[in-house]
């Protein structure tokens, strides 16, 4: 669940940066949030968040996140006409969001390994170490 809710709020965030390079107008955030833009992105990053929960793999999350983001932008092209060329807006989100996601699937699985690592040196890599046999015989 927590991917998912990533890929929401990325995908607001992502729309809204994109909707501010097209938009010249000053409008509000809340009109900002409320373009053809902005909720696609969202709903492609909803998409993308429910892919991210059932694979493992950092790249098919990011190529993945490609076609979602393609599909998902050229059908809001189909139903509403809005024409930002919907294949590479589409593939520009997508990879905004794969790339989020593999960002954050690296840190993650990083600390992890820190987190490890710091409990192994204060542990002294070994706590069995004087139950070792060659440890044994080189003492002796």
């Amino acid at each position: 669940m927590k991917k998912v809710l990533i890929g929401i709020t990325s995908g607001l965030l992502i729309g809204m940066f994109v909707t501010s390079i097209f938009v010249t107008d000053e409008i509000s955030a809340l009109e900002l949030i409320l373009t053809k833009i902005t909720i696609t992105s969202v709903i492609t990053g909803l998409f993308c968040g429910t892919y991210a929960l059932l694979t493992k793999s950092k790249l098919k999350v990011f190529l993945v996140s490609i076609a979602i983001g393609i599909t998902v932008f050229y059908l809001k092209y189909l139903i509403t006409g809005h024409d930002f060329n919907p294949i590479t807006m589409g593939a520009f989100v997508g990879s905004m969001l794969g790339g989020t996601f593999a960002v954050i699937r690296k840190l993650s699985h990083s600390l992890k390994v820190y987190i490890r690592l710091q409990r192994h040196r204060k542990m002294g890599f070994s706590r069995r170490k004087n139950h070792s046999v060659f440890y044994n015989k080189i003492e002796s």
